[in-house]
């Protein structure tokens, strides 16, 4: 088997003959050019299939919201303070686009798991890095 480099693109891990790709908070053109990648792998006999990592953006709202309100109102600010994150974008990667992508075929026959994080993927406390 020889090697294949698509230049400006590298599949995030491949384990196995699956190509996993996390695409958090892309520009939603990403899902196109990781699709359209899956496809022609796939087509080529070079991978069997791929898992697609994403946020469910609706569940993302909702939690961010959420925890936004506690913030405020524990830290006593203006109820009307708007978070430092903005969800209100449609043109970010979420799982709703990715599946809008698959049943339209833009994956071709290549099997694509997606997964779409939701808040109950949270287990509530605070992210703290090991130094």
């Amino acid at each position: 088997m020889t090697s294949t480099y698509q230049e400006g693109y590298q599949v995030d891990c491949l384990k196995g003959r699956v190509a996993i790709d996390i695409e958090w908070n892309a520009k939603d053109g990403n899902l196109d050019r990781d699709l359209s990648a899956y496809r022609a792998w796939y087509d080529f006999g070079l991978i069997d299939g791929a898992i697609l990592i994403t946020k469910d953006i609706t569940e993302c709202r909702k939690l961010i919201h959420d925890l936004w309100q506690d913030y405020l109102c524990t830290n006593n600010l203006p109820k009307n303070t708007l978070p430092p994150v903005d969800l209100k974008t449609s043109t970010t990667t979420s799982s709703d686009k990715a599946v809008e992508r698959i049943k339209r075929g833009d994956a071709g026959g290549c099997p694509v798991l997606i997964v779409g994080i939701q808040r109950g993927c949270w287990d509530g406390s605070p992210y703290s890095p090991k130094k």
